[in-house]
């Protein structure tokens, strides 16, 4: 996704440094005055000078490269990683002058930053020297789950001590509201835990699915008993004798699974330390997607959810990659935010992951276990060790 040339804005800030530095001007110019000490003057004269610099030149800088800041772009490639794996930032300026190198004056800096954060508060923030080329590529970890977004990056001119600073915002077209700009997904836990719930066709015998193969080697023939579908007709076509293949079986049975996780806590937690819990939560429903088979028809709902997005996940990486999405929205209270569990048909069988908690009340697992009382469900709260 590329950055789009429009409503570029400029902005500039003295840094709480800098404001420090101009009242400790201030005193030693009036101390000096009043005292008549030249050292306080001298002082005063001295850091004013630096103060100057940094201030004239930021400025300056920053109108030096005022048309490069409106004619970069900056992406993430790839734009979906695991969490503590790394991303790359591809830099491009989009013009003719790409070539020239990227000016700087002494004590004064020119970076790009990227600003990236989740709904519920996580945030990450890079810094990176543009250079004199085209698709530059940085990279950098990102170690918390979470789905990222991003209004703007900015190309940024400062001085090394933290005066002043001046940014142009390049603003970033995420499309639809809901595309996140990274997407982080979990690590599944190292310990899966065990469940039972099953759902659809869960209930027949499973039975090994081989290949079917027209090698005569894998055939023999037809004794009475044998099942007629086994029979190759196209053999018996050929030659008139009838041969069961050896090698075909019954299909495994499909089952359906639906693993549910409530995001919503109480005073058990607080909202420092929730994050890390719903993260356990995603985990360990990775853990149970990884180690449930392939026969296994799974789909992912959570609080809030009207209706389950993505369909069944029948592949380990788009699975995963949900997990990463939809619970970067914030957790909440239930007085804070009503909140449902999505529905679930009845042909699936259903797995709740919730966090423990020490009150009841107008909960979404509450009132799902209500609306659901007639259905096997297994439920499993999860809980973090330390959390306080």
């Amino acid at each position: 996704m590329e950055k789009r040339k429009v409503n570029h804005t400029a902005v500039f800030y003295p840094c709480t440094m800098g404001v420090f530095i101009l009242l400790i001007i201030i005193l030693s110019f009036t101390a000096g005055a009043i005292r008549r000490e030249l050292v306080l003057t001298l002082t005063g004269t001295v850091i004013l000078a630096i103060w100057t610099y940094c201030l004239v030149m930021t400025l300056l800088l920053a109108l030096l490269h005022r048309r490069r800041a409106k004619n970069i772009s900056i992406r993430l490639e790839p734009e979906k990683i695991v969490c503590m794996e790394k991303t790359n930032t591809v830099y491009r300026y989009n013009n003719d002058a790409a070539g020239k190198n990227i000016f700087q004056f002494p004590g004064v800096l020119v970076r790009c930053r990227i600003l990236l954060s989740t709904k519920d508060g996580r945030r990450v923030t890079y810094d990176f020297k543009p250079e004199n080329k085209n698709g530059l590529r940085q990279s950098f970890q990102v170690k918390k789950r979470g789905a990222y977004f991003s209004a703007y990056d900015e190309f940024a001119v400062f001085d090394i001590f933290g005066f002043f600073r001046f940014a142009y915002r390049i603003p970033f077209d995420n499309g639809a509201a809901n595309n996140a700009r990274l997407l982080v997904s979990p690590n599944a836990a190292s310990e899966p835990v065990s469940f039972k719930a099953r759902g659809g066709e869960a209930n027949r015998q499973d039975i090994l699915s081989l290949e079917r193969t027209d090698y005569l080697i894998d055939h023999r023939p037809y004794v009475p008993g044998d099942d007629p579908r086994r029979i190759n007709w196209k053999l018996y076509g050929h030659g008139g004798e009838l041969i069961v293949r050896q090698g075909e079986r019954e299909p495994p049975p499909s089952s359906g699974l639906t693993i549910l996780i409530d995001t919503q806590y109480d005073s058990l937690y607080s909202a420092n330390n929730v994050q890390d819990a719903v993260d356990l939560l995603c985990e360990n429903a990775l853990a149970i997607i990884n180690n449930a088979g392939k026969e296994i028809n799974i789909q992912i709902g959570y609080t809030g959810q009207i209706e389950k997005s993505g369909g069944a996940a029948s592949s380990g990486s788009l699975t995963q990659a949900e997990l990463g999405f939809f619970l970067a929205y914030p957790a909440a209270l239930p007085t804070e935010t009503p909140a449902v569990l999505p529905p679930v048909t009845e042909d699936r069988g259903i797995i709740i992951l919730a966090l423990p908690r020490n009150d009841t009340g107008n909960f979404a697992l509450d009132k799902f276990m209500a609306d659901n009382a007639n259905r096997p469900i297994e439920l499993l709260f999860i809980y973090a060790a330390g959390v306080q």
